[in-house]
């Protein structure tokens, strides 16, 4: 039986109650992921884009947008008008931006990992709640229409209680593909497999199963342009409610991106999983049920509309956030980033 679900989640039909003024920081991520997205929301507008290096881009972006250029990110905070900044730059720059908006109390969406140290990531965090500043972070998995299902199927407990989960990830990395070496492969500066793919899994687990424990690890080494980096890593963990599972992170050069999340229960069991050149897209839900001779197979249909299938995701991030005022998964990063000290 096939489900196709063309919208799981509809996040577009309540309008969002004012324009938002937007700034975007960071000329990769910043240009290529969120541009677009914030570009089809009827109810925001780009005002700024910002990178050290924005002028080099300024006629390209010139072109198709109508925006204000700057290098300098600490301009933006000072007009009034800006109701939210996106932050798409590294750890180290992100750390001092979260920082300076503790005087001027944006809106923020921010980046994982926090800072690339937790003991700065928890004093940010701490302060955001004392001043109320309303922020986000960038977990995309926990908007994808599929996961917000299979959270579903574990909250109503149609197929029992959960026994074990097995979760397999070859990760295909553009960096080594093409020897780049920067802050990416580099851990100390919140790179690397355990900083930005494990901190998605460790998200999506705690979403999915309740707080976690690190129970025990290990890793392969390798050597990048002298730098030393995990390229696999296997975890498995446990929680108070019994669940145990088993997670596998695998880095390649090329070839396909590959995602299984297996999640067995007392009576049936869930595969959620990808074979795709873009690691968030042509995901599919299996469901079975050990009594029932069908299985159920649901699809997301992707959004052609954006080049990269992140935002899809984070087109369903910024709208959810900029209309709700509880939605919040900044304690999900700080939990992986507790666990993530512990993996050395």
């Amino acid at each position: 039986m096939l489900i196709v679900n063309k919208n799981l989640i509809d996040l577009y039909e309540k309008p969002m109650n004012k324009n938002f003024d937007v700034a975007i920081v960071g000329s990769n991520f910043g240009l290529n992921g969120y541009l677009p997205v914030i570009n089809n929301l009827k109810n925001c507008k780009i005002k700024y884009i910002c990178s050290p290096n924005i002028h080099s881009k300024s006629k390209k972006i010139k072109k198709n947008y109508d925006v204000n250029l700057t290098n300098n990110w600490r301009k933006i905070f000072e007009d009034k008008f800006v109701d939210l900044i996106i932050c798409a730059v590294p750890p180290k720059v992100q750390e001092k931006i979260l920082i300076f908006n503790l005087r001027y109390k944006k809106k923020i969406i921010f980046e994982k990992p926090i800072t690339s140290n937790l003991n700065n990531s928890l004093s940010i965090v701490k302060s955001m709640k004392r001043l109320k500043i309303k922020g986000q972070i960038n977990l995309i998995f926990l908007n994808h229409p599929l996961f917000l299902e299979t959270k579903k199927i574990i909250r109503n407990k149609s197929l029992g209680k959960i026994l074990n989960y097995e979760i397999y990830w070859n990760f295909v990395s553009q960096d080594l593909n093409n020897k780049v070496k920067s802050w990416k492969t580099d851990e100390a500066k919140g790179g690397g497999i355990k900083n930005i793919f494990l901190t998605h899994v460790l998200t999506y687990c705690e979403y999915f199963f309740g707080k976690n424990r690190l129970i025990r690890h290990k890793f392969k080494l390798t050597k990048f342009k002298k730098i030393k980096y995990k390229n696999n890593i296997e975890c498995h963990l446990s929680n108070p409610k019994a669940v145990s599972g088993k997670i596998k992170i695998f880095t390649k050069k090329n070839g396909f991106q590959e995602h299984v999340i297996k999640i067995y229960f007392e009576k049936g069991y869930i595969n959620l999983s990808t074979k795709s050149k873009d690691w968030t897209r042509n995901f599919k839900l299996k469901i079975k049920k050990y009594d029932s001779k069908k299985n159920i197979i649901k699809k997301n249909l992707n959004n052609r509309d954006y080049k990269d299938g992140r935002s899809e995701l984070i087109n369903l991030l910024i709208a959810n956030f900029l209309k709700k005022s509880n939605y919040n998964h900044i304690n999900y990063c700080l939990n992986a980033e507790k666990i993530n000290k512990n993996i050395n």
